[in-house]
């Protein structure tokens, strides 16, 4: 129960960050969130460093671990809402999924950081403090870093302070006159027709289309299987006798695939990576239901079955970080018009973070269910199965409901999303950069 609440205190942390973040996030900006949540890790990391220091009882070294980790959470919701909007409303069209995208490969390479200092401590007695001491320095960096950059120039339009947007547009263009007159251009009419346009509401029928796309992707990232494939990688790993390390050559793997999406995403845009991810995830996951019939473990060390195992979730992994793990958070920063942006995205990180959460905890449930229902021999296939079905849906999800953003300014995807159509939401066909037609 113990490592129940202190795994779900950082999750339970994040929800509250970004259900604060809903309320407050067009008011302060974008840039303001990641200097709070940069405040919010170091906090976070001093209550879990004190939580077994200084002759803390048991009692209150449980509670301060327990705070530790729900603002450690809050933080992330704070951190996870504002530096995507953040690239999104200053990067330039042509890099705008390199650049989200990177923000996921850094995500990992934190995991992998994670995984090393938590290996390196492993033997060291009351280490897991120390591991997560070392997150102040780089909680340090981030504030810093965040601090020495200008507001969103796109946030600054929203508020009205159409002159400190374009002095913020010079950041992003500081040589190139050409383009940051474009780009100041394109801002000033944008705010000059949402000034014509009643007043927004997240609810509001015209912000249906963006709402459905946006928080699908992030729902069916969530529902496709990936925290429970990962927890039985965990468990199975652990049966093998090389949990410790092979928790740190999947957070290296899960990078690698990361930065082949990098690599790819503005070449050949959002929707064909989530096509071959999510296929090959299908795949995966079909191999899983067919492997875990009837598996019970096997014992320790390695057998054919737990290699085909690790092979296939190996392959869900790669699967994963190529299209849902990256290109969920660059849609749902791409796809919201600016003036409900904050809150959209805010909401959308809820989801991840509700839908995580309540797959996390269904999972034992529906299997020891299925256990009863169709015996121990079927459960896990049974479960592995359905991730799959809802895989397949996510497919014909994309197909149906995800336009191609590649080489769009935000704008240009606001007006399109805006227009409406009765097969996509968008009423001409999106056209690239480079003027060739998107198909959606």
């Amino acid at each position: 129960m113990l490592q129940g609440l202190v795994t779900s205190g950082g999750v339970a942390g994040a929800l509250i960050g970004a259900a604060i973040v809903f309320r407050i996030a067009d008011a302060i900006g974008r840039r303001r969130e990641l200097i709070i949540a940069a405040c919010l890790y170091i906090a976070g990391a001093a209550l879990e460093v004190a939580s077994g220091s200084f002759g803390t009882s048991e009692t209150s070294g449980l509670a301060l671990l327990l705070l530790g980790r729900i603002v450690y959470g809050a933080a992330c919701g704070f951190a996870m809402h504002g530096a995507p909007a953040y690239i999104a409303e200053m990067s330039p069209a042509s890099i705008r999924g390199t650049l989200i995208s990177l923000k996921e490969a850094a995500i990992v390479l934190g995991i992998c950081a994670g995984y090393g200092f938590g290996y390196a401590y492993s033997e060291v007695p009351g280490g897991w403090r120390w591991a997560y001491g070392w997150t102040a320095p780089f909680s340090v960096l981030l504030f810093v870093g965040a601090k020495s950059l200008p507001p969103s120039a796109r946030w600054l339009a929203l508020r009205g302070k159409q002159s400190e947007a374009v002095a913020s547009l010079a950041f992003v263009y500081p040589n190139d006159v050409d383009a940051r007159d474009a780009a100041a251009q394109e801002l000033a009419a944008a705010s000059e027709a949402r000034s014509d346009a009643p007043p927004p509401r997240l609810g509001d029928r015209r912000y249906r289309r963006a709402l459905t796309a946006g928080l699908g992707v992030v729902l069916l990232q969530q529902f496709t299987g990936q925290p429970s494939v990962l927890y039985y990688a965990g468990s199975i790993f652990e049966s093998a006798g090389v949990g410790a390390v092979a928790s740190v050559a999947v957070g290296v793997f899960k990078l690698v695939a990361t930065l082949g999406a990098v690599a790819t995403v503005d070449k050949y845009g959002r929707r064909k990576l989530l096509f071959i991810g999510i296929s090959l995830m299908v795949v995966a996951l079909v191999g899983l239901a067919i492997a875990f019939q009837g598996f019970d473990g096997e014992g320790g060390g390695f057998t054919p079955r737990k290699v085909a195992i690790i092979g296939l979730i190996f392959l869900y992994i790669a699967a994963y970080q190529i299209s849902f793990g990256p290109i969920a958070w660059l849609l749902i920063s791409e796809l919201f018009p600016l003036e409900v942006r904050g809150q959209a995205v805010a909401l959308a990180v809820q989801a991840n973070f509700g839908g995580n959460m309540l797959v996390a905890l269904l999972f034992p449930v529906a299997r020891d269910a299925l256990r009863q229902l169709v015996g121990a021999d079927w459960a896990m296939s049974c479960l592995f199965a359905t991730f799959a079905v809802i895989a397949v849906y996510a497919l014909e999800f994309v197909r149906a409901r995800v336009p191609e953003t590649k080489g769009l300014s935000l704008e240009e995807i606001e007006r399109h999303f805006a227009a409406g159509d009765r097969r996509t939401g968008i009423e001409s066909p999106l056209i690239a950069a480079d003027g060739g037609e998107l198909v959606v």
